[in-house]
């Protein structure tokens, strides 16, 4: 149900019906006030020429602020697809990633599985070695001669 506001435009009581709240109605109305004020002092123009002002600069406001809007959805726009491409690389990547954690498991497995089945062969060959080792004299060092 429209509200009926009261408002003053021009020295010029007016009701309106409105669907939006008397705040806003009464914010729409001061502007409009404030737009016929100003074009009557930048010119003498007639209350009529006034108004019709004023309607121009709300006018170009409007077309404006339109203009910016759509170039504002554009750019919008622009970066929900440059969003979807990095998503989709994203995914890609993840997808890479997991295929070669899943090759360097599989490599590191084939790895694991033959260290392990002959660990117990290569310990004890490593026991041999040392005892061999602790076994040994030490080295002498080596010397060097110059020759002529």
């Amino acid at each position: 149900m429209p509200n009926r506001i009261s408002v003053t435009i021009a020295g010029q009581q007016y009701t309106i019906l409105a669907e939006e709240n008397e705040e806003y109605t009464r914010q729409v109305a001061l502007r409009a006030d404030n737009k016929i004020r100003e074009a009557r002092e930048v010119t003498e123009a007639s209350p009529l020429n006034a108004a019709v002002l004023a309607a121009l600069n709300l006018a170009d406001e409007a077309t404006k602020a339109e203009r910016e809007v759509r170039r504002a959805k554009g750019e919008i726009s622009e970066r929900e697809e440059q969003i979807k491409a990095i998503r989709e690389e994203m995914m890609r990547l993840v997808q890479e990633n997991a295929d070669l954690r899943d090759q360097l498991q599989a490599k590191a497995g084939m790895k694991f599985e033959s260290a392990s089945e002959s660990e117990p062969e290569n310990e004890q060959k490593t026991e041999e070695k040392q005892e061999e080792k602790s076994e040994e004299k030490p080295a002498e060092p080596v010397k060097a001669e110059k020759k002529s």
